[in-house]
């Protein structure tokens, strides 16, 4: 075994390190693709399966992914359900881990060709866009929000099948709360009225309606396909307001306050992608699409080409 792999293994808790050569098959080939203080993830290839190995260290992480295994298993049918979990929460080092099947390209890897101008893949790409749609409707014609959804976590598997969800922690019922402490995600994707909800609620629960789902959906799909936020913060009435300088709070306060522009689809390549995109995210909350809607939409912006299943 390399130094790299028997540092890796180390790493890992047993029970997981076990189990995911297990899955994998002999020889197992352990890749560390994610690295933070608190967080690693690694993929491991063998001739039988390829999984994903995800390990947490300290109270808040450990507990965050004990909640999402436990949504995950509980989430509905289609979705990626782990393969294997388990937590060790004593407090002087909690730990928790999980396993799931590895499921190929990410929404944010898929819209690639649209950020890069590649033509050719251009139809491929298109496909993952309305596949990242279908999924969220699914999620919600089933009754359920996803509650941190962006680009990079829906993913595309190889085998063709249908777009599936990670990254699930605040993954709930669409009439309940999330649990306390939920931050909203990636705050340029906020819906104006859950950045608002945000900041009344300063860290105590709230609800994340499939509405506001729908905005973030549109404007991950923006972002993944420009490079670029949806929102045209240079004409923010503020002059010299930065977004990149600008704490969170004061981002989520901007965004509820509806006064920045979403950007004009013209100012980019592919307009008849982002015109829908742009048109989910001005509407009124009780007026934006359905995720399905939107997928259609996406579908009927290209004459001739028709993408995803119903």
């Amino acid at each position: 075994m390399s130094t790299s792999i028997r540092s890796t293994v180390l790493l890992c808790p047993f029970d997981a390190t076990a189990l995911a050569s297990r899955l994998a098959g002999s020889p197992a080939v352990w890749r560390l693709i994610g690295n933070r203080p608190s967080h690693r993830l690694w993929h491991v290839g063998g001739p039988k399966a390829s999984v994903a190995v995800k390990v947490t260290g300290g109270e808040n992480p450990a507990l965050a992914l004990v909640r999402e295994s436990a949504a995950l298993d509980a989430m509905p049918a289609g979705n990626i359900r782990p393969l294997g979990s388990g937590a060790n929460l004593r407090p002087a080092a909690p730990l928790a881990w999980q396993i799931t099947p590895w499921a190929g390209l990410t929404t944010w890897e898929a819209l690639r060709p649209l950020r890069e101008g590649a033509e050719e893949e251009r139809e491929q790409a298109l496909a993952a866009a309305v596949a990242t749609c279908r999924a969220i409707g699914h999620l919600h014609a089933a009754g359920w929000t996803h509650g941190n959804l962006a680009p990079h976590h829906v993913v595309h598997p190889t085998d063709r099948g249908p777009a599936r969800l990670l990254s699930c922690t605040w993954a709930t019922r669409a009439d309940k709360p999330t649990s306390a402490g939920y931050d909203g995600g990636l705050v340029h994707l906020l819906s104006p009225e859950l950045a608002a909800e945000m900041e009344r609620s300063r860290g105590s629960a709230v609800l994340v309606d499939r509405s506001s789902e729908v905005y973030t959906l549109a404007a991950g799909l923006w972002w993944a396909a420009t490079g670029s936020w949806p929102l045209a913060y240079h004409a923010y009435r503020k002059a010299g307001f930065d977004p990149n300088t600008q704490s969170r709070s004061r981002l989520q306060r901007v965004i509820a306050s509806g006064d920045v522009p979403i950007t004009a689809p013209a100012s980019y390549g592919c307009p008849e992608v982002l015109a829908p995109l742009a048109a989910a995210m001005s509407f009124a909350p009780n007026r934006r699409p359905t995720a399905h809607q939107l997928a259609d939409w996406l579908n009927n912006s290209i004459p001739s080409r028709r993408y995803g299943d119903s």
